[in-house]
């Protein structure tokens, strides 16, 4: 979502790293942004390896999607979603956030 053109002057740029879950659940985990109060825009990374994609955003909250590759598996496609319940503890997320 672009910020409304009366507050482009106003936005804030932020930008966070956390430790990922311990548990993943499909569809994603929530990031908050504690310094923000509604996200425009974001873009996320993760360490080990792995791909991660900003699947949603609600008010201070960004859901982040990962996934993983899987060459030997042709009929997954280029990059799986990390199975339920993986630990991704020891992985860093990093986020560039954009809001008010």
């Amino acid at each position: 979502m672009a910020a409304p053109q009366h507050k482009r002057a106003f936005l804030k740029h932020v930008m966070v790293s956390v430790s990922g879950p311990t548990s993943y659940a499909a569809g994603g985990f929530d990031v908050e942004i504690g310094e923000l109060t509604e996200v425009y825009n974001a873009v996320v990374n993760i360490s080990g390896g792995y791909l991660a994609e900003v699947a949603s955003i609600s008010g201070n909250k960004v859901k982040v999607k990962v996934y993983y590759f899987d060459y030997d598996a042709t009929a997954d496609g280029p990059a799986i979603e990390v199975p339920d319940g993986t630990d991704l503890s020891g992985q860093t997320v990093r986020m560039w956030a954009e809001g008010v």
